[in-house]
């Protein structure tokens, strides 16, 4: 008994710790405050919950990696457009509750899902997990530590790429979502499950990417016309340098830490080549990926779309990439998202061995699933830039092979999810 007590007083001084060392003393003395309360009033709280566990409600609780974004977003915008909130109640657990307040409606909640500036989860987001007939996820969700008779943990996931895993942190679902049958074995051996338990279902956000939006398509042109730009090369690199040291790629050590610009001279020159080409090329970090710095460059033609553009214009990133007239991407999922678009891709592959040696494949050959221009290096990315100006696409025929491997191909990619579940309104 000892042990285990020690075990957990341990854990919990390492939360501090760690909040010490990367935050300073203020975030300390938060992490230092939840660990107390939550030793004081949620475990006693949750631990009767899991012993006595109240009765399942008519509830569906959401929850996403970014907060309120991703395939869990777009399948509750299509829930509430279609009135399922008539019959459900439904629960968002999100950081910051209040910056959400304009999406509140009949039956909805945005819950507080941690304690104040702290990494430990509320008990009360515990109570609604452990009470709601369906669960909807983007990442994990092994935090709740139960599921009952008549729940489903069901996870939506964020892509499905190139890259194996990474650790061997297992997940937690009764179902989990990939885009095309190839996938199930991929993904079989990546989670360690029975493929039973794989759906290819393709993602609910496919339905924003093909559809995108009037808010998005204006942010798009806007930026256009600020860029004096014909076309937009949406540039979506994978994290080499996160914020989570768990997650870092040590693939890529350059002044940006972004593929093939590894310098501030390559990087004006690339935005001088844009600005003669009438091509706007934005770039949009990946959100585990820290930032780029890529202050007081003077840049013109090379846009940074942060997380908060799109916010405060109300558009989704699925929306926004709808509008891209090419995509360079690398080993990320959303290269083989946005086969669907059927638009030319490139792949920044300077860093190819390197990955290769640190973290691998899930493919035995994966060039061979990147229909594109491979782009090793400054040269290469430039006539990438000057095909799409010219509106050569040299890769059609491979893009569409690989697609019809990678996709299950539908036009309501939402709706599929909720009828195999037998949710109905």
């Amino acid at each position: 008994m000892l042990g285990k007590i020690g075990k957990k007083i341990a854990k919990q001084y390492e939360k501090v710790k760690k909040a010490w060392i990367t935050k300073g003393k203020k975030a300390a003395f938060y992490e230092f405050c939840a660990v107390v309360s939550n030793l004081i009033y949620d475990q006693p709280k949750i631990k009767k919950l899991k012993m006595f566990p109240p009765a399942l409600e008519d509830r569906i609780v959401f929850e996403a990696g970014d907060d309120f974004s991703d395939n869990a977003r777009a399948l509750f915008d299509y829930m509430i457009e279609n009135g399922y909130n008539q019959k459900y109640e439904m629960i968002w657990l999100v950081k910051e509750p209040d910056k959400y307040q304009d999406y509140v409606t009949e039956n909805v909640k945005f819950v507080q899902n941690y304690k104040k500036k702290s990494t430990i989860r509320r008990a009360e987001t515990y109570e609604y997990a452990i009470t709601a007939k369906y669960i909807f996820y983007n990442q994990a969700f092994n935090w709740v530590g139960m599921s009952r008779k008549g729940q489903l943990f069901i996870d939506l996931w964020h892509g499905c790429g190139y890259k194996a895993n990474k650790s061997e942190r297992k997940v937690f679902f009764d179902y989990v979502l990939v885009p095309g049958e190839i996938f199930k074995e991929t993904k079989k051996e990546f989670f360690g499950c029975s493929s039973k338990k794989i759906l290819a279902l393709g993602y609910p956000r496919y339905d924003l990417m093909l559809k995108g939006s009037e808010k998005a398509k204006n942010y798009v042109d806007e930026l256009l016309k600020k860029t004096n730009s014909d076309k937009m090369i949406l540039w979506m690199p994978t994290y080499r340098h996160a914020t989570s040291e768990r997650l870092n790629e040590e693939t890529l050590n350059n002044e940006f830490n972004i593929p093939i610009i590894d310098d501030a001279q390559k990087l004006v020159e690339i935005d001088e080549f844009c600005r003669e080409h009438h091509i706007l090329l934005a770039i949009k970090k990946h959100y585990l990926q820290k930032t780029y710095h890529f202050k007081n460059k003077n840049l013109t033609n090379v846009v940074y779309v942060k997380a908060n553009d799109l916010d405060e214009r109300q558009v989704q990133l699925y929306e926004f990439i709808h509008y891209a007239d090419a995509m360079i991407s690398d080993y990320s999922s959303v290269a083989i998202d946005y086969l669907l678009m059927d638009k030319p891709l490139g792949f920044t592959l300077d860093d190819f061995d390197a990955y290769t040696e640190s973290r691998g494949w899930v493919f035995e050959n994966p060039l061979e699933y990147m229909p594109g221009n491979h782009i090793y290096n400054f040269e290469d990315f430039k006539t990438f830039i000057e095909e799409v100006q010219k509106g050569e696409d040299k890769y059609a025929k491979q893009r569409l092979a690989v697609k019809e491997k990678a996709h299950n191909v539908s036009t309501h990619y939402c709706q599929d999810v909720l009828e195999y579940f037998d949710i109905q309104k």
